[in-house]
């Protein structure tokens, strides 16, 4: 396996110096004061942003695998950006809170059934309320608020009650994933990075442009759920288990973000294996081709986007790492989230 790798520090300035005794150490300059690290004592680096946002270097790998479904074509993909990734699923406390300040701001509508888009002439809708599955709920008279779903599956999972707040959003349209992440964007003095009209394309189709909040890239969901070794799975080449992801009725309904150990590991990103399929920026094509790419952004347009990772209703064979599935960005259901992406510009 190849893999360049270009990391962007930031705000820290790392250099690595020998301490005398032959042991090189890591020395981190951060404002006025200084720290060293023997470099043999480091195990690994990962780095977040003030978002719980994990920092994936930008670099080179293999997209596909020559098994997992519509991941048959094996070619080199470039990422020129190092990226910020969500280190978990989008929750429904997230999500709430989001779309209470998109309320209360008059960026969106809501009934007891649907919230959908009020900005740039979109009511699409965004997420189902009447749907069992959905564990966000509108009073009807301006205030959102959390349940446990009624649902067979969830009760069957957990008998004595559970707090749905940490568990990811469901039932979000393609729509209402990337309405959140330009949510986070107007509170962060970003621009929107989604048109809301038309195609929805995302920073005039360059979204590794884009300076606000979007969804991650097919590629980008790939890269990061294999780094950095083209493992088959986040968490490695073992088989799947229900002690590594949430798949196959292992619980039968979600489970709280970050129930499973960190993969990959050298990341620490959490259920890019299981709980819930994510939403991807790309149109959905199943065969990307052999030759090699930079940057690549999917087809121009398409019926239906890409979705990642599998979900706790699917069996292992989804959990591949180069699995990619597809659903209609006007869908949704009880077992299709998302996480937020941002690209580091120089």
């Amino acid at each position: 396996m190849r893999q360049r790798v270009m990391v962007l520090l930031g705000l820290a300035l790392v250099l690595c110096v020998p301490a005398g005794n032959g042991d090189w150490r890591m020395r981190i300059h951060k404002g006025t004061t200084t720290e060293y690290h023997a470099i043999a004592e480091i195990d690994s680096l990962t780095f977040f942003d003030f978002n719980g946002m994990v920092l994936v270097p930008a670099g080179t790998f293999i997209m596909g695998d020559g098994v997992a479904s519509c991941g048959l074509d094996e070619h080199e993909v470039t990422l020129t950006h190092s990226f910020y990734l969500g280190q978990h699923e989008v929750t429904n406390q997230e999500y709430l809170e989001a779309v209470q300040w998109a309320y209360d701001q008059g960026y969106v509508t809501a009934t007891t059934s649907s919230v959908r888009d009020n900005l740039d002439g979109s009511t699409s809708e965004l997420l189902d309320l009447d749907n069992e599955y959905s564990e966000i709920q509108f009073d009807g008279a301006g205030s959102f608020y959390l349940r446990e779903s009624p649902s067979s599956n969830a009760q069957s999972a957990y008998p004595g009650g559970y707090d749905p707040s940490n568990h990811p959003v469901k039932v979000v349209t393609w729509y209402g994933s990337v309405r959140y992440c330009d949510w986070l964007s107007l509170q962060t003095d970003l621009p929107r990075a989604y048109e809301h009209s038309g195609n929805w394309s995302c920073n005039g189709g360059d979204p590794y442009g884009a300076e606000g909040y979007r969804l991650p890239t097919d590629a980008e969901w790939e890269y990061a759920a294999q780094w950095d070794d083209e493992r088959i799975y986040p968490w490695g080449s073992e088989a799947p288990g229900c002690s590594r992801a949430n798949y196959n009725s292992c619980v039968s309904w979600t489970s709280p973000v970050g129930s499973y150990p960190d993969a990959p590991a050298a990341l620490g990103l959490s259920d890019m294996a299981g709980n819930v399929w994510e939403w991807c920026n790309d149109w959905h094509v199943c065969n990307l081709g052999m030759d090699p790419a930079i940057d690549p952004t999917g087809p121009g347009s398409g019926g239906n986007r890409v979705i990642r990772g599998g979900s706790w209703s699917h069996a292992d064979y989804y959990l591949r790492c180069a699995t990619r599935n597809v659903s209609s960005p006007s869908g949704s259901g009880s077992y299709v989230g998302f996480r937020a992406a941002r690209a580091i510009h120089p």
